[in-house]
C-alpha cells in the first residue's frame, strides 16, 4: 500500500510517499510525521525572511567570526562544496543582489507584479564570488562571512533536506520518495517491481500546453531536481527579472519564459532552456546541477554532463558534472535529453528508463 502526506514546508509543496506493507502503516506514518517536524526545524533556521533565523544572524554578523548550530555549519560547508565544483556558477552569496533585484521578501509579495524596492535596498548593492573569501573554522564551528556578502541557499538547501531526510527518517523502509517543492530523493518504487514513475511537465505558459507530461522518468535510486522560472518572476523599474541569477554577468540568467525572451535574444542561433530536470547520486547534487546547466545554456549544458560521464564508476564526487544527466525542455517546446540519460538510469539510476512525448 502507499502510504502518502503533503505539507508546505519551507515555503513550497513537500510530499513524502512510502509503499510499505499494511502492517507497516503506522510506523511509516510516525517516520513521516518525524520528518516533518524536522523539516520544520530545518526552514526555521535557514530561512532568509525571518530576521530571528540562524541564517539571518549570521548574514547580519558578515566580516567576524560567528558559531552557528551543527545544521547551519553544515549547509554553508556543502554549499562551498558546490561553489568550487561549479567553479562559481553556483553561488551561495547572491542574497545582496537578488534583493536589489526586487527578491527581498517572500515570492509571494512579489510574484508577477513591480517589486518597488527603491526605497528598501541599493539597487547596485552586491558582488558575485565573494564565496571564495568565506571562511570555516570546523574546530569551533564558526563561519567568517566577508564584509558586504550575505548567504541563500535556495534549492540546495531543499536538496540537502530531502537526502538527510532519506536517511534518517526512512532507513528502514525500501520504498521511499521525498520531494521537496520538487527536488526528489528517491529509493525503490511502488512497491509493484517497478521504479517510482516521475512526470516532467511543460513549464510554457497553461494556453500553449497539452495535458500529456514532456517526459517520464523511472527512477529507482538516486536525486532529481527540475529548475527553471516559468513562474518565478517579477518586475523592477518595468524590466522582467528572475531568481536565477547568472554570476559571470550579475543578471538574471538567459533562459526562455515566454516568446518574448526569444525574440530578444535572436544573436543566438540556439533555443533558450525553459526548464533543466537533472538526475545525480543525491537530490542536492541534482538541484546544483540543474542550476549549472541553465546558466551554460543549449547545447553546452548536455555537452559537459556526456564529456564528463564516467559509467560505472562509483565515486563520483559531489556536485562535479561527472555522474550527472539531463533533460532538457527548450523554449521551442522540443524535450531534448543529454546522451547518456539511458546508461545513467541503467546505472545510478536503479534500473529506470524513459519516454518522451
Amino acid at each position: 500500500m502507499l502510504i502518502e502526506q503533503s505539507r508546505t514546508i519551507m515555503a513550497t509543496a513537500t510530499d513524502v510517499h512510502i509503499a510499505a506493507p499494511p502492517e507497516r502503516e503506522a510506523e511509516a506514518h510516525d517516520a513521516i510525521v518525524a520528518c516533518f517536524a524536522w523539516l520544520a526545524e530545518v526552514e526555521a533556521c535557514l530561512t532568509r525572511f525571518n530576521p530571528e533565523s540562524e541564517l539571518c544572524r549570521l548574514n547580519a554578523q558578515s566580516g567576524a567570526w560567528y558559531a552557528v548550530s551543527e545544521l547551519l555549519f553544515t549547509m554553508v560547508e556543502q554549499s562551498l562544496i558546490a561553489a568550487r565544483a561549479s567553479e562559481g556558477l553556483f553561488d551561495p552569496g547572491l542574497l545582496p543582489l537578488l534583493e536589489a533585484m526586487g527578491y527581498d521578501r517572500d515570492f509571494a509579495a512579489i510574484a508577477h507584479q513591480e517589486a518597488r524596492i527603491e526605497w528598501r535596498v541599493e539597487r547596485h548593492a552586491g558582488t558575485t564570488g565573494g564565496w571564495r573569501r568565506i571562511r570555516l573554522d570546523h574546530a569551533n564551528r564558526r563561519v567568517r562571512l566577508p564584509r558586504g556578502v550575505r548567504l541563500d541557499f535556495g534549492g540546495i538547501a531543499k536538496g540537502w533536506a530531502a537526502d538527510v531526510a532519506l536517511d534518517r527518517f526512512f532507513a528502514t523502509f525500501e520504498n521511499v520518495i521525498i520531494s521537496i517543492g520538487g527536488d526528489m530523493r528517491v529509493r525503490g518504487g511502488r512497491g509493484d517491481g517497478g521504479p517510482w514513475p516521475i512526470g516532467v511537465g511543460d513549464p510554457r505558459p497553461i494556453a500553449e500546453q497539452n495535458e500529456v507530461a514532456q517526459a517520464v522518468v523511472t527512477l529507482g535510486c538516486g536525486g532529481l531536481a527540475t529548475s527553471g522560472s516559468a513562474d518565478r518572476w517579477w518586475y523592477n523599474a518595468g524590466e522582467r527579472q528572475h531568481h536565477l541569477i547568472d554570476p559571470r554577468t550579475s543578471r538574471p540568467a538567459r533562459i526562455w519564459i515566454d516568446d518574448a525572451d526569444s525574440k530578444n535574444d535572436q544573436a543566438s542561433a540556439e533555443p533558450l532552456i525553459a526548464s533543466v530536470t537533472a538526475l545525480a547520486p543525491t537530490a542536492a547534487h541534482a538541484e546544483v546541477a540543474a542550476k549549472v546547466a541553465l546558466l551554460r545554456g543549449y547545447p553546452q549544458a548536455l555537452r559537459a554532463v556526456e564529456s564528463a560521464w564516467e559509467p560505472g564508476r562509483e565515486d563520483t564526487p559531489p556536485y562535479g558534472d561527472a555522474g550527472v544527466a539531463l533533460l532538457l525542455v527548450l523554449g521551442t517546446g522540443e524535450a531534448v535529453a543529454s546522451s547518456n540519460l539511458q546508461a545513467y538510469l541503467d546505472t545510478v539510476g536503479g534500473g529506470g528508463d524513459i519516454w518522451l512525448s
